[in-house]
């Protein structure tokens, strides 16, 4: 079968799409076998995670247990004995504190939040699917009728083997974007001679 003619793509192009679509890259390259295999495997890893661990699984940074912003607090402590003042600082989730003055912990403190939460880090290499994924589960994490979240979260190995899952297809999703943006720029330059 003959391969079709690869669109000439810009290799930045081909990187975006990549990440906007799983596979996608391939596709604009003109490499519509690899573009299928991997985005369905991509695609399916993710969806297999979901299944497996619930909707729960995905932590956002910067939202807690309860679908609420997490916000920083600063307390004063008052002086110490030297007379210096002392300032703490407490995180809760919005909703939880009757207080205005908290500052969302993603502007005060982004990188020790996505620390807490490592894997979201793997998981958003997804793609939007990651992105739609995360809003369920802030939707699927505010208290319902009876005081409880609307959707439980799943437990021990079953959870970790969700999260697992939904990693490892956004760790494969970096591997196809990067080979796909190679591919543009060998393409790209062996048209260039």
């Amino acid at each position: 079968m003959r391969e079709p003619k690869p669109l000439m793509a810009s290799p930045p192009v081909v990187a975006v799409v990549s990440w906007l679509v799983p596979g996608a890259g391939y596709w604009l390259i003109g490499q519509r076998g690899r573009a299928l295999a991997t985005g369905l495997t991509i695609v399916v890893l993710f969806i297999l995670g979901l299944l497996v661990g619930g909707v729960r699984l995905i932590e956002v940074p910067g939202w807690g247990d309860h679908g609420q912003k997490l916000v920083a607090f600063a307390e004063d402590r008052g002086t110490d004995n030297q007379g210096r003042r002392v300032v703490s600082e407490r995180v809760v989730e919005s909703g939880t504190s009757p207080e205005s003055d908290g500052i969302w912990v993603m502007q005060k403190h982004p990188l020790d939040e996505v620390r807490n939460k490592p894997w979201s880090i793997a998981q958003i290499l997804a793609g939007p699917i990651d992105i739609a994924a995360s809003a369920a589960s802030i939707a699927a994490s505010h208290d319902g009728p009876d005081g409880r979240p609307i959707a439980a979260r799943s437990h021990s190995h079953t959870n970790e083997l969700g999260v697992l899952y939904t990693a490892v297809a956004g760790m494969l999703n970096l591997l196809v974007i990067l080979d796909a943006t190679h591919r543009a720029v060998r393409l790209s330059s062996a048209e260039d001679k």
